[in-house]
């Protein structure tokens, strides 16, 4: 094989060489743009999907808005019991500034089973049968229900006691145990407000 020959092998491979890349940088520039284009609709959908969401935001708001003032009045008063201890401790202080005839008391914790219980992971049930003047009986229970409003009454008997003047009350409620670390969460939220 003379130079002749050799220099025309060479160049058509050069010329084979740069059709080849040619092709190969016209195919990654198409696919470039075809993922250019893609990523346009993906980010036009994701777009329109705000706006949507937006949209159900600024609904879920307008027909939430009492629901969540009611929760930012009442967050404070579930927060400030988040265990047993706590709950007995406000009973034990009602009871002892109003300096009330106690016959019985019995407490109880009922621990909610579900694994979606929310804020709250269980109730304090307590049971009581109180004895005393009709006026300190009443005055109590409406300083109790003041004290601790989010303490349920279930069940309330009023019969007339061993004395003219007395008044017996049979009474059960719950007062709900919210989840301390939920609890702990409002506390920081409160200072701000």
């Amino acid at each position: 094989m003379n130079d002749h020959k050799l220099a025309c092998v060479v160049l058509m491979l050069l010329i084979a060489a740069m059709l080849y890349g040619t092709q190969e940088m016209k195919a990654r520039t198409d696919q470039a743009a075809t993922a250019a284009q893609d990523a346009e609709m993906a980010a036009e959908n994701a777009e329109m999907q705000r706006s949507i969401a937006e949209t159900s935001l600024i609904a879920l708001q307008r027909d939430t808005h009492e629901l969540r003032q009611g929760y930012s009045r009442w967050a404070s008063h579930f927060a400030s019991i988040t265990s047993p201890q706590e709950a007995e401790a406000l009973i034990a202080d009602a009871v002892r500034k109003s300096d009330i005839l106690v016959l019985s008391q019995t407490t109880t914790v009922k621990e909610f089973q579900n694994e979606d219980r929310g804020v709250l992971y269980g109730v304090l049930e307590g049971e009581f049968d109180i004895e005393d003047d009709y006026v300190k009986t009443v005055n109590w229970l409406g300083e109790f229900e003041r004290d601790l409003p989010n303490c349920r009454i279930t069940h309330l008997k009023a019969i007339r006691g061993d004395r003219e003047s007395n008044l017996r009350l049979t009474l059960k409620i719950e007062i709900p145990l919210m989840e301390p670390s939920l609890a702990a969460a409002l506390k920081p939220a409160e200072i701000q407000n």
